[in-house]
């Protein structure tokens, strides 16, 4: 999936009455996992699976910019899926249908009208520990507009380093706030899958928003459930979504998570903001990945070889330019020597007369 939008990143283009024609590059995917029967996770925009959620017009999308979500439902299979499904419905046709013109604000009032829907929707239904984790995204502007409840994760992936941009909302990294236990411990904390909280839980939730950040091209967003980043290392993550266009790098991040055990749902997005410079850059991150991957003598072979490939054009170059601009020999000389052959062979003949 690609999305074209107008984007002016911060700091440029002041003053000019068209910004930069950038392009985000779309890929995404939710998967059950090895171990699961039901898939309790859901995202947005999802071009795989054919939930319906709300489409934004061309207008709508101008306007608001691209939203991005990953949600991670708890509860059981009879209503993690329900409640995941129903906060990405409501955010999405919330976000976009709002008037003002501050998005991040927007984006924080669809969440807390859909925590408080999805609230009363549990309680009828009696599904009283049910709810939904969430990871918020937006695009617009040359900006990355971002918010979460729980535990899902937003990501920034820039010059090839994943950079966490959102705090998750568990217990252990509660403890760690405290100074319970290093921040380095969070992982592998007895209490890392402990929610503190969570949509749906309660009749409000207070929603983490941050500082909007100034997108570059060559950059990365990507969104993610724990069922991916518990299974793969952040710098996994990086090297395989910089490895391949964002729909691919997704399915094989998915099926590595699955290869490691996937014993949970996996939900991924990964978007790639490219433009002029983008594209160098794309072109030359695979191909840095891959060179560092070599071992130490091959790598050293490739360079050697390069070095006799470029030493070959340089001198080919070299002789073919003496070759273009040499000066000519004068016809002066051409015909001295011809002149000079000329008695030679007189005397010659001379010479063979005489007694």
């Amino acid at each position: 999936m690609t999305t074209m939008l107008a984007e002016t990143p911060a700091g440029e283009y002041l003053g000019r009455t068209k910004p930069p024609l950038l392009t985000l590059e779309i890929g995404g995917a939710t998967d059950v996992g090895r171990e699961r029967v039901v898939n309790e996770d859901a995202i947005y925009p999802d071009a795989v699976s054919g939930k319906r959620f709300y489409t934004p017009s061309p207008d709508e999308l101008a306007r608001k910019g691209q939203l991005l979500l990953v949600a991670d439902g708890i509860g059981g299979e009879q209503f993690g899926s329900v409640a995941s499904q129903w906060a990405i419905y409501l955010i999405a046709e919330r976000y976009y249908t709002l008037p003002g013109a501050d998005l991040i604000l927007d984006l924080r009032e669809a969440i807390e009208y859909a925590n408080a829907a999805l609230y009363r929707y549990l309680q009828s239904a009696g599904a009283t520990q049910a709810g939904s984790t969430l990871a918020a995204a937006v695009i617009h502007g040359g900006m990355l507009y971002l918010a979460n409840v729980g535990d899902s994760r937003v990501y920034l992936l820039r010059q090839g380093a994943l950079y966490q941009q959102t705090r998750d909302h568990t217990l252990a990294q509660q403890k760690a706030d405290q100074g319970v236990i290093p921040q380095s411990e969070t992982a592998i904390d007895p209490d890392a899958g402990v929610l503190t909280r969570a949509l749906g839980a309660a009749p409000a939730v207070t929603v983490d928003i941050f500082r909007p950040l100034p997108l570059a091209p060559g950059d990365m967003v990507v969104l993610c459930s724990d069922g991916l980043y518990e299974l793969i290392p952040e710098a996994e993550i990086a090297r395989v979504a910089l490895s391949a266009a964002p729909r691919r790098a997704v399915e094989r991040l998915i099926e590595d998570a699955n290869e490691r055990g996937g014993y949970d749902n996996i939900s991924l997005i990964l978007v790639r903001v490219s433009g002029s410079a983008a594209a160098r850059a794309d072109w030359l991150a695979p191909l840095k990945t891959d060179l560092a991957q070599l071992p130490p003598s091959q790598r050293r072979m490739l360079w050697i070889a390069l070095a006799v490939i470029a030493l070959v054009i340089f001198v080919a170059a070299l002789m073919w330019g003496w070759c273009l601009y040499a000066p000519a020999a004068p016809a002066t000389s051409g015909m001295a020597v011809l002149l000079a052959l000329c008695r030679v062979s007189r005397r010659c003949g001379w010479l063979m007369k005489s007694p």
